[in-house]
């Protein structure tokens, strides 16, 4: 039994998509950029893509390596994690369901001496009902093209802002505005924050990147409004907050958001 590895995200999806798709909670960060990529494939030679496969079984594991980022693992069997230690060599970091922390350092430690440490931590919190808070004067619209000049400016913005974030324009941007994914908060029909929402896959989305420059208090509206939005479209709706985050943590839950698992990134 081995890895079965390509660099096509379409054969990805076709071999692993259902495995994936059939937990979608946990496998969001999997689906999520799968869905993107597919919708924009990219001819970077530093993707990978993988599943594992037991003799006359269905997939049992996947990983997904998409450009620029380090790899993410799906929840797997004991028994296919060393052979994935030689199939991602020199792939580090690697980010792991934070229920396989320990079966995955040890993976490594064993086959490779090494001592994978966690580097960090993040939450993932689903939401339940949607309790809405009140929101400041102004109204949510969908952004559409004909933002995008500002949408840019505010993406350059929050890179400044996070040097360390590997997030790409397109991603951010330009694939949300195609499917209706940015919801706006507008004063007097200036736009004075953002809120994303990934592609819907498998039912699920997860909400991204909240910018405002002016007002937290108006970032706060459109997340809200966002969420109202997402709820329309899928049956989970996401999002990632630092595990060490309280005030985050405490505003999730006030929405209505509770928390399902961590994912950690395990580096040298």
């Amino acid at each position: 039994m081995t890895w079965s590895v390509s660099r096509n995200v379409h054969a990805f999806l076709a071999a692993a998509g259902d495995f994936l798709a059939a937990h979608p909670v946990d496998n969001t960060v999997l689906l999520t950029e799968a869905a993107y990529l597919a919708a924009r494939p990219s001819t970077s030679t530093d993707q990978l893509y993988g599943w594992w496969q037991p003799t006359g079984g269905g997939v049992e594991g996947a990983f997904l390596q998409a450009p620029r980022h380090p790899p993410i693992l799906s929840m797997m069997a004991g028994e296919a994690l060393e052979p994935l230690v030689d199939t991602l060599s020199g792939r580090l970091p690697v980010g792991v369901d934070g229920r396989m922390v320990d079966a995955v350092v040890a993976a490594w430690r064993r086959r490779t001496g090494v001592e994978l440490r966690e580097r960090s931590r993040i939450t993932l919190y689903r939401l339940g009902r949607l309790r809405t808070p009140a929101l400041p004067p102004g109204r949510a619209r969908t952004a559409t093209a004909a933002d995008r000049e500002l949408l840019v400016f505010w993406f350059e913005q929050l890179m400044r802002a996070n040097p360390g974030d590997p997030s790409e324009l397109a991603y951010v941007v330009d694939d949300p505005i195609s499917y209706g994914g940015i919801t706006l908060w507008e004063i007097d029909e200036i736009p004075a924050a953002m809120a994303g929402r990934s592609r819907l896959a498998a039912g699920m989305v997860r909400l991204s990147a909240v910018y405002s420059p002016a007002d937290d208090e108006y970032a706060d509206a459109a997340f809200a409004a966002a969420c109202m939005a997402a709820k329309d479209v899928a049956h989970d709706v996401l999002v990632f907050a630092p595990a060490a985050d309280i005030v985050t943590d405490i505003a999730y839950q006030r929405l209505g958001f509770e928390p399902v698992l961590q994912r950690v990134m395990l580096g040298i």
